[in-house]
């Protein structure tokens, strides 16, 4: 078993997130992920590290939304977005 294969790494999944990334900054929508990118390579992070970071804001979204049966909310994805250093 490899490292990945104990954190249960999903290739799947992986590549869905850099998706629901790449098309958010693709369609500037919300246009502050377009801006997180921009700022996180500015301070140093690689394109594909900063898509990463990116992509843990939309899982805990995600995860917020299944837990607590609500709707997606912007407003808090933004703010999180905002965070990431």
């Amino acid at each position: 078993m490899n490292e990945n294969e104990e954190i249960g790494y999903n290739p799947i999944l992986h590549e869905q997130i850099h998706n629901v990334v790449e098309n958010q900054i693709k369609m500037n929508k919300p246009k502050e992920t377009k801006q997180t990118l921009e700022r996180l390579m500015n301070i140093g992070y690689s394109r594909h590290e900063a898509i990463h970071k990116i992509g843990t804001v939309v899982v805990k979204e995600i995860f917020d939304v299944e837990k607590n049966k609500e709707p997606y909310n912007e407003m808090r994805y933004v703010k999180r977005l905002s965070e990431l250093k």
